[in-house]
Formats: C-alpha cells, sequence, structure tokens
C-alpha cells in the first residue's frame, strides 16, 4: 500500500498499562495499517487491577502481531491471555527472551495454581499454545513482519535478551527503549544502537528522577556488608529478581571471593534463579563477552565450591541452624514470593542477621515495608508469609539498578532525537518532573500519557532511514561445514573486510536465496567453533573475519575445540560415571565433579594419567561432595518419617543424622552406607545428649546437683577461671530436645580438654551440664602465630594458612633465609603450641 502525494499519514498509540506507573506495561501502535501490541504486562500491586486495559485493543479492532521487549513479568505477564484471545497474531521477541518466558510464565502458573481462593487468569494449555506462536529474530536483523512493516531489535543492556524495538514504514518510524540501561553490567553489555532517526519514540523512565551513585562504590559496599557478616558469622539475605539481578549479585560475589575479598562464607542460591540460571547458560550470545565465551568454552559460569545452589529442604533447614555464616541470594527480589519470603522469615529475628536490599520495591511490597522500618527505631516488625515477625536483624539497601538514571535517559533521546516523545514505566510524579524537565531541553514534542488514553500523531514527512547493504552474495548451494568454512571467509574477507555481520547476514552471504539442507543452528555452531570468524568485544552475536596471521596463529595452537574435548572426556571417563565436567581453557585443564568423590575406583589416575599424556590436558578431580545426593542416600537407608535432622561434617567426612526414635541399625547397612558415599554415618537419637556422639566433650552433672539460675551460672563460670592463663571466650547457652546445657570455646578444643577435671567440679557446683565446643578461634590462632614470628624477626610470604582438620597452622617463609628461620621456628613450635594446642608447620 503506498501513499500517494500529500495523504497523510497517521500514526496512532494507545496505553495500556505503564503509563504513569511501573508495572502491567502494554502499549498498543497503530502503524501502516497494522495493530501491534508493544508488551503485554501484569501489575504486581494488590491495590491495582492486574491486567491492563484490554478493551482498548477489542475496541481497535485486535491484534496483527506483538512484540515483547524483554522477559520481566511485568512487560510479558498477561501474554497467554492476549495470545488466546488472538491467536493469529505472531510473537516476535529475542530467542534468549523466549526461552526465559517459558521459565517465567510457567512459574507464575504454578504460583497461580497453589494459592487457595484465586482463579489462575490462564492454563497452561495457553502457555503452550503462546509458546507455540512466538518467532524469534536476533539483534539487528531486519526482518518484514509485514509487507513494507520492518522490525529490528538491538541491544538494550537491562537483561540477557532485552531489546529496543524499532519498526520502519513508508509512513513513518517508531522506537519504544523497553527497559533499558547505558552502562554495562557483570552479565551483559549496556544499550548499543546506531543513529536511528525514528518519527515517534517511547521511552521507560523508572529512574528519571535521580541520579544513580557509582557502580563500583555500592558493589564495594556489599562486599563489606558481607565480610561483616562473615565477621559476626551472621547469616545474609539478599532478596533478587531471579532474572538480572540475581546473576549479577552471584558474579559480584564470586569474583570477590576468587580475588580472596571474601572469605570464610558460603554464597547459596536459591528459588527460581536457579532455572534462570540454566537458561543464562544455554544462549551465550546474548551474554557479555567475558561471561558468553566462559561458557562457550565449557566453564560453569555462576557455581563453584563457594557458590551453592539449593533444592533440598534439609539443607535449607541445616544452613539456617548451623552456626556457620553464608549468604543466601534468592528470589523473589521484593520478599513478595518465593524462597526469600522463607528466608526472612527466619533471618528477620536474628541479631546477627542482615538483610540486603539490592532493587525496585513497589509500594506495597513487603520489600519496601522492610526498607520503611530502617526510620523507626522502635517496635520492628513485618508482615512476611502470612505472619508478623520481629525484625532485629540489620536491614540494608544498595543500588544495583539495570534501569538507566535520569542522565542517561536524557543521553538517549538526545541522541535519537525523535520528533514526538512519550514518556512510560515512571511512578506519577517522576514521569511529571522528568517530562516537565525535558520539555526545555528538546525541539520534539513531549507525552506524558496516562493509562487508558490514545493520541494520533500526524507524521507530516517520515525521517529518512540509513541502511545496511549486502551487496555480493555467494549463492552457494553446499552445506556450510568445517571444511568449507574456509571459502564463506575468504569471500567476506575479500569483499568486506573485518565489516561485522549477524550470522543471519552471514548465512544469507553464503546462500542467498538458495534453500539449504542444514539449520540455522548448524551454521551458527560452524561459525562459532571456526578459527576464521571472531566474535565484536562488545557483542557476541556479531562476527567478523580474522586476519590471516590471527587464523594461522590459532590453527598453530592446534586447541580443542569444545565439542571435541567434551566428546573426548565422554569416552574417557564415562566409565567412572562423573557427575558433570567443567573446562579450565586458559589451564588447559578438566576438573571432574562426581557426587560421591572418595569412592571412584582408583583406575581413574592411570586414565587421567593417560588423558593428560595423549592430550595436554590436565584432569582434576573436585573433592566436594554433592550434599543433596547424599542426603537422598539417608532417606533411601533410613525410614523417612524418623528423620528429624540431616547435618554434615564434611571436613571430618561424616554426615550426622538425627531420629526422633530409637531404631535397630545392623553395622552392615552403616558399611553399606560409606561404601556407597564415602561418608562415615552418625546417629544421634533422643535417648542420647546433645554431643555424645560427636566431638564435643560432655560434662554432665550429677542429677541430684541444684541448677543455678542461668546468669548467675555463667557469672560463677567466669569466677572459676579468673585466675587461670586460659579462658573461655566465649560462653554460649544452648538446648538439646528441650534440656539446656552451656558450652565454652576456648581458643582450639585441646586448650579446653586441659580444664576437664576443673570443668566437672563447676558443672557440680552449678548444676548445669557443661561442653567445651570442638570448634576453634582461627583468628586468634592465626594472631598468636603472627606476633611469635614478628617476635623472631621471621618474615612470611602471605598470612599463616589453618586447617581445622588437624588443628595445624602452616607457615610460609621467605627461601632466603630458610635455614636460619628453621632454628627460630623450632624456638617458638612450642610456645605456640602450649598457647593454642594446635601443631605449628612450615
Amino acid at each position: 500500500m503506498e501513499l500517494e502525494k500529500g495523504e497523510k499519514r497517521n500514526m496512532d498509540v494507545s496505553f495500556l498499562g505503564g503509563a504513569r506507573e511501573v508495572g502491567g506495561s502494554c502499549i498498543l501502535l497503530k502503524i501502516y495499517n497494522k495493530n501491534i501490541l508493544l508488551d503485554c504486562g501484569i501489575r504486581q500491586s494488590s491495590s491495582k487491577d492486574a491486567l491492563p486495559d484490554f478493551k482498548l485493543v477489542q475496541d481497535s479492532g485486535g491484534v496483527d502481531a506483538i512484540i515483547i521487549s524483554h522477559a520481566h513479568m511485568d512487560h510479558i505477564g498477561s501474554l497467554p491471555m492476549i495470545s488466546k484471545e488472538y491467536p493469529e497474531a505472531r510473537i516476535y521477541t529475542t530467542k534468549m527472551t523466549k526461552d526465559l518466558m517459558k521459565v517465567l510464565i510457567y512459574d507464575s502458573l504454578k504460583i497461580m495454581n497453589n494459592r487457595e481462593g484465586e482463579i489462575p487468569l490462564y492454563a497452561e494449555g495457553d502457555v503452550i499454545s503462546m509458546l507455540n506462536h512466538v518467532f524469534p529474530i536476533n539483534y539487528m536483523v531486519k526482518f518484514p513482519i509485514f509487507k513494507n512493516i520492518v522490525l529490528t531489535f538491538y541491544t538494550a543492556g537491562h537483561i540477557a535478551g532485552a531489546a529496543c524495538i524499532y519498526i520502519t514504514t513508508p509512513e513513518g518510524s517508531f522506537f519504544y527503549s523497553g527497559d533499558f540501561s547505558l552502562f554495562s553490567q557483570k552479565t551483559v553489555e549496556g544499550l548499543k544502537v546506531p543513529k536511528l532517526t525514528p518519527d515517534v519514540a517511547i521511552f521507560e523512565s523508572t529512574y528519571g528522577d535521580r541520579l544513580h551513585s557509582n557502580r563500583e562504590v555500592e558493589e564495594e559496599k556489599l562486599i563489606d556488608i558481607i565480610n561483616e557478616c562473615s565477621r559476626k558469622r551472621g547469616k545474609m539475605l539478599i532478596p533478587a529478581f531471579a532474572l538480572g539481578r540475581a546473576q549479577e549479585v552471584i558474579l559480584i560475589l564470586k569474583k570477590a571471593i576468587n580475588k580472596k575479598i571474601v572469605k570464610n562464607i558460603k554464597v547459596y542460591v536459591d528459588g527460581m534463579i536457579r532455572d534462570i540460571n540454566r537458561t543464562y547458560k544455554l544462549n551465550p550470545l546474548y551474554l557479555k563477552n567475558s561471561l558468553g565465551k566462559k561458557i562457550l568454552k565449557g566453564n560453569e559460569p555462576f557455581y563453584d565450591d563457594n557458590i551453592i545452589a539449593l533444592d533440598n529442604n534439609e539443607i535449607r533447614k541445616n544452613i539456617l541452624e548451623n552456626q556457620e555464616p553464608c549468604v543466601i541470594v534468592a528470589s523473589s527480589g521484593m520478599l513478595t514470593g518465593g524462597f526469600s519470603q522463607y528466608y526472612a522469615e527466619k533471618i528477620a529475628p536474628m541479631e546477627e542477621g542482615y538483610i540486603v536490599i539490592t532493587g525496585y520495591q513497589d509500594e506495597e511490597s513487603p520489600g519496601r515495608k522492610l526498607l520503611d522500618l530502617l526510620k523507626d527505631e522502635e517496635d520492628k516488625k513485618l508482615c512476611i508469609n502470612e505472619k508478623t515477625v520481629e525484625v532485629n536483624c540489620d536491614v540494608k539497601k544498595i543500588g544495583l539498578s539495570a534501569h538507566s538514571d535520569k542522565s542517561e535517559i536524557k543521553s538517549l533521546i538526545h541522541f535519537l532525537n525523535p520528533r514526538n516523545i512519550f514518556i512510560v514505566h515512571g511512578g506519577e510524579k517522576v514521569v511529571e518532573g522528568f517530562s516537565k524537565e525535558l520539555f526545555s531541553e528538546v525541539n520534539g514534542r513531549v507525552y506524558a500519557p496516562k493509562c487508558g488514553e490514545s493520541y494520533e500523531i500526524n507524521i507530516h514527512k517520515p525521517r529518512k532511514q540509513w541502511r545496511k547493504y549486502i551487496d555480493k552474495i555467494m549463492n552457494s548451494y553446499e552445506e556450510l561445514d568445517e571444511f568449507n568454512v574456509e571459502n564463506l571467509w575468504k569471500f567476506v574477507l575479500s569483499n568486506y573486510n573485518k565489516r561485522l555481520f549477524t550470522l543471519e547476514e552471514l548465512f544469507y552471504i553464503w546462500k542467498g536465496n538458495n534453500k539449504l539442507k542444514n539449520t540455522f543452528e548448524d551454521f551458527q555452531k560452524i561459525i562459532i567453533e571456526s578459527h576464521y570468524f571472531e566474535s565484536d568485544s562488545k557483542r557476541l552475536f556479531l562476527f567478523s573475519c580474522k586476519g590471516k596471521e590471527k587464523v594461522q596463529e590459532s590453527m598453530d595452537k592446534n586447541e580443542l575445540k569444545p565439542n571435541e574435548l567434551r566428546e573426548l572426556v565422554y569416552k574417557y571417563f564415562n566409565e567412572f560415571h562423573f557427575k558433570k565436567a567443567s573446562y579450565m581453557y586458559d589451564e588447559k585443564k578438566v576438573v571432574l565433579n562426581f557426587d560421591f568423590p572418595a569412592v571412584i575406583s582408583g583406575n581413574i589416575y592411570d586414565v587421567m594419567k593417560k588423558f593428560q599424556e595423549e592430550l595436554g590436558w590436565k584432569v582434576k578431580i573436585n573433592n566436594i561432595v554433592n550434599i543433596n545426593e547424599a542426603s537422598k542416600v539417608v532417606k533411601k537407608f533410613f525410614q523417612q518419617d524418623h528423620i528429624k535432622k540431616i547435618s554434615y561434617r564434611l571436613e571430618k567426612n561424616e554426615v550426622v543424622v538425627t531420629l526422633d526414635s530409637v531404631l535397630n541399625i545392623a553395622e552392615s547397612r552403616l558399611t553399606e552406607f560409606k561404601n556407597i558415599t564415602g561418608l562415615d554415618i552418625l546417629l544421634k537419637v533422643p535417648e542420647v545428649f546433645a554431643g555424645e556422639s560427636s566431638d564435643n566433650i560432655i560434662i554432665k552433672t550429677y542429677d541430684k546437683c541444684k541448677t543455678v539460675e542461668q546468669n548467675q551460672a555463667l557469672k560463677l563460670i567466669d569466677e572459676s577461671f579468673y585466675r587461670e592463663e586460659f579462658r573461655p571466650y566465649k560462653k554460649s547457652v544452648k538446648s538439646y530436645l528441650k534440656k539446656k546445657y552451656i558450652e565454652l570455646s576456648f581458643i582450639s578444643p585441646v586448650i579446653g580438654k586441659k580444664y576437664e577435671k576443673n570443668i566437672e567440679k563447676i558443672a557440680n557446683s552449678i548444676g548445669w551440664d557443661i561442653s567445651i565446643s570442638s570448634s576453634a578461634n582461627q583468628n586468634e590462632i592465626i594472631k598468636i602465630a603472627l606476633e611469635l614470628c614478628k617476635g623472631k624477626d621471621i618474615i612470611l610470604k602471605k598470612n599463616p594458612a589453618f586447617n581445622n582438620f588437624d588443628l595445624s597452622v602452616e607457615l610460609k617463609i621467605e627461601n632466603n633465609c630458610q635455614e636460619i628461620n628453621n632454628k627460630k621456628l623450632n624456638m617458638i613450635k612450642d610456645e605456640f603450641e602450649r598457647k593454642t594446642g594446635c601443631v605449628l608447620k612450615w
């Protein structure tokens, strides 16, 4: 349909949701006689109607196509409903967003089905049907969704797969930012758009009233809080949006742990975050270069020995009840549901607990109410998970927003310089203030629409559009493979030099309009794994030809391709039934992970040696036990109904199972358990006092002794140790099966055992059972080692290393004075061991 000279060109824009609010984003665009729906979100506030104003869609004659900017629920939550109503409308988005949509919408469906008295907005069949209508398009691919209507996605930053939407027609051009961020994050690069020329543009303004603090400063604040939590041996919850924010937080923590900035603390990942992490790993080209390349090399991007995914209720309970400090990253980010509610309910009352808020909080969300408590000095209570809990923990706020701030939004607007500007996706005051400020800075018309409003934009003279031409193609009838990919490289290099192309454009250069048997996915795999092409440093989805020298250098290395290496690892080690393998290409090392590494056949070491000799790759076995699998074995061996608690002491190779009654367990069953897992199993039953089956030294009082009041008992203990050289640095009142006892913590249990007879007298005088803790005060032990070394002028390469397994401290001393140091060390060895009960090694 061509317009005649002088004919009006109109573009109609209706705002069904997301105008002067954050949530329920949904915009109906009528352009070139087609109705196109942009996003289809849901509001999560209980005081507002959850759904957009779909009556405007019906009044406008329905929907011809749907375009989704990104996968957050406030942009996709009502998509199954509108797709069911208009099944002929194809849904366009990026492949990454399609995969993420599947995870989030299925999770939303599960939540709706589990709520009592609530009728779900859609059924599973609606979700399946909707996903079948999704047509994925990659970034920077100009795709005609209708005749003379071309859609292009550009990188929006914000989260993986997020896209700015650009539509061009003979009537005019249209730009929709969706949610975006100009700055680079840990998982994705920032927004990347060329010099587009839109006639009409819509921009988000979530933080249109403020400037963000420095990202690095905020990350350092988070690390400082975690180190404080570690020192206090506390528990920390970071409620995080499962998509985007959680991955950022995990990578911030992983980097800090790897650099030894954060020590002695485990990070646990729970909730839907686990599913999102899996989806990220399936779409490396949508991620930041460093992260995407790590995945392409077969490396695990999120988890390691210190960052652990949870999916077991026993372990959840155990990490909250034990005395080890930990950080838990759990969804949802506003404490409105998911596992973050479960952890918040437990951690909020803890005086050594922390809850750290890192993102946007809706006005009515528990997360916002928690932040509001920072203003109150007394009576801090929070309603969470339908319960009211005391808030004794520290509540912190860290700015890790994935949205652009006021200056960045303005920068994009000035860069595109549209004639008509709509400001959406922000609170009412934010939108009004930002729009007024913007009005005085731009030449175009500025609109601050409300939900339910429609605008007719007259475009008298559409702006000219920049076009990228691919005029030279190969028109090959051959399937691309690892042998003829060199021909494609030579052709592109000679005709286009090192120009950047999308994979779709390279596919077109190779085949032209010819039909080939191999799929685009096959083509993509060959390009990614070839020696001839390389990804752009900022955008992994763009490729250019390597220079001849670089190709030769790559071939000279003769490195194994990821798929080749994986096949060889499987061939060599499949008989040992490893769970997964991680690949470190820089170190040329393979790490094999097993559920129970202690019971691997000894033959594996011969195979490891052969693998290294033949391929030049080292193989290492990860010695960490999979406690999720261990718990499953425990439940198979014992009647699950009788198990009260499962806890692990992996440094001693033990699992402790607390039963609610005495069971007759044959010795052969315990041996069988060790043969399967490599772990010793210790059983606790109610008749056994806490610690009798553990390493704690228990001193019981006589039954007839009179029990003194708790504070008086603690005071008498202090008085009894007043003249002693070594005193307990900590006294704790604990309980087991409703019986209280006192635990004394010395610098090490060896020192505590010296006072066993004295403690027996104290126990009988106060009428309390007393235990000597099996834990050692690592910091104090290292401090004594450093002081003794300093007194003898012993120079250390780094701080002493403490081994809790054998209560030893190892010193790394300068080699240039090894002989002198050995003499001095022998002099302080006895003094160190007398003061700490630990062994000194060097």
